[in-house]
């Protein structure tokens, strides 16, 4: 794909994620995207087959971005529970700029679901041994209880999407808040060890 092709794909997917954040997936219309990325409504459709796939690119460009987020801040130096915390307050902060979106996901996009979980689970997969060495450096650390890897990483992943529909749901709450509660808890439960 040229740049300037990647380019303007990149302005659909932004104003796409404004559009359905402001006014719901079912009430967003293409042709709104299409006038706020500066595009017409025919060349939404040379990059996406309908409204569907574009609301899933988005998603899948989300899901990627947390992926980035998380293995610029798992990466480098230091105890591996700092490491961790850091990248989750890190993906909290993007996920609190990007609230309203969440809220969509939540309340209208339930028969994308299946879909939805394919492509988080190919973002798991993709990255299963990066996240196995990194539990193992958090188990050596005693920071983990050595069980299975694939079990720790269901637990912490059930615990983030009920974390994180709890705060959609919430108006008063901001996600780095309810982060920062859990590692708190987290740290006092290692400590007493």
């Amino acid at each position: 794909m040229s740049d300037h092709k990647a380019e303007r794909r990149q302005r659909i997917l932004l104003a796409a994620r404004e559009v359905f954040a402001k006014e719901g997936f079912r009430n967003a219309e293409v042709k709104t995207i299409a006038t706020l990325a500066g595009v017409g409504k025919a060349t939404i459709y040379k990059h996406f087959d309908s409204k569907e796939d574009l609301l899933l690119s988005v998603v899948q460009a989300d899901l990627q971005a947390i992926r980035d987020i998380a293995l610029t801040h798992l990466v480098g130096a230091g105890h591996p529970l700092q490491r961790f915390e850091n990248t989750c307050l890190a993906i909290a902060n993007y996920l609190d700029h990007n609230r309203n979106f969440s809220k969509v996901l939540i309340s209208e996009a339930g028969e994308f679901m299946p879909e939805i979980q394919r492509l988080h689970q190919e973002v798991v997969f993709a990255n299963q041994a990066f996240a196995d060495a990194f539990f193992d450096a958090m188990k050596s650390e005693g920071a983990l209880p050595n069980i299975p890897n694939q079990i720790l990483l269901n637990l912490l992943m059930n615990l983030t999407i009920g974390t994180v529909y709890s705060w959609t749901l919430n108006k008063e709450q901001d996600l780095r808040s309810e982060v920062e509660q859990l590692f708190d808890l987290w740290k006092k439960g290692t400590e007493s060890k």
